[in-house]
């Protein structure tokens, strides 16, 4: 078990198991929210009394009730990614609604998953992170998005929509560095993964690709020489990901275009 990153109300650990019988493991005594999603191999998953094969086509969850046992094939390798949610945290991706043990993996939140793990080796922000770990959760544990196409948008919604992505655009455009995820949802009412949800459909972003355009633009409005500190003060890891980060959203390093707006 290799720790991957923690955030605000999660932690990700990258697992790793080779074992030596077929034997089911002594029981794992209960330890919170634990959602595990296989990245190779297969093997069997017994959560609360509830066993079941476990590829990476389903990905399942113990509750903080549950102990969890697995079997393996010996000489087999099998790999998992295991997301640990505090109890605040689930509650604010389900809304408090018991989920299903298990849940059907989609080639988009294969990509969402495969997307936290590379940001993550990448020290991503933390924004970022936990971004991508609502929108994984909560399309993994979404019936209706599921299984129910949604039905057309009542004009007052689309009002309440887009007036949820504008309240949030105010917040990040004011607060684009310590306001977090869950702090963002809490101040509109919502749960992460509804506010990101609506939020993408409402603006065509993400909401950590929006906040990331602010400070971006931020960094271009101060003109600053000292990257390393305009880096800290924008909650960039480093002034290297500070400068990758205006690279990529601008097609010009932060002093390329200190220059060139100096010359201009």
């Amino acid at each position: 078990m290799t720790p991957v990153t923690a955030g605000d109300g999660f932690r990700v650990e990258r697992v790793v198991i080779r074992a030596t019988t077929e034997d089911w493991t002594d029981p794992d005594p209960p330890s919170g929210h634990r959602l595990t999603l296989v990245c190779g191999g297969v093997f069997r998953a017994r959560v609360g009394g509830h066993a079941f094969p476990a590829d990476p086509v389903t990905a399942y969850l113990g509750g903080p009730a549950d102990e969890q046992s697995i079997a393996h094939r010996v000489g087999a390798e099998d790999v998992c990614t295991v997301l640990s949610l505090s109890p605040s945290f689930m509650i604010e991706l389900t809304g408090g609604v018991p989920v299903r043990p298990t849940a059907a993996v989609t080639g988009r939140l294969a990509v969402t998953h495969r997307l936290l793990l590379a940001r993550a080796r990448r020290s991503a922000d933390p924004f970022a992170l936990a971004d991508l770990t609502a929108d994984l959760v909560g399309g993994l544990f979404d019936d209706r998005r599921a299984h129910v196409a949604e039905p057309s948008t009542r004009p007052a919604t689309g009002a309440a929509r887009r007036a949820l992505a504008d309240a949030a655009r105010e917040l990040l455009t004011l607060d684009p560095v310590a306001l977090g995820l869950r702090e963002t949802a809490r101040r509109l009412g919502c749960s992460p993964y509804h506010l990101s949800r609506v939020f993408h459909r409402q603006t065509g972003l993400t909401l950590s690709a929006y906040r990331t355009r602010v400070r971006v633009l931020r960094a271009i409005e101060a003109g600053r020489a000292d990257l390393a500190g305009l880096a800290a003060d924008l909650g960039f890891a480093d002034h290297a990901h500070l400068t990758r980060t205006v690279r990529e959203e601008c097609g010009h390093t932060p002093r390329a275009l200190r220059r060139l707006l100096v010359a201009d």
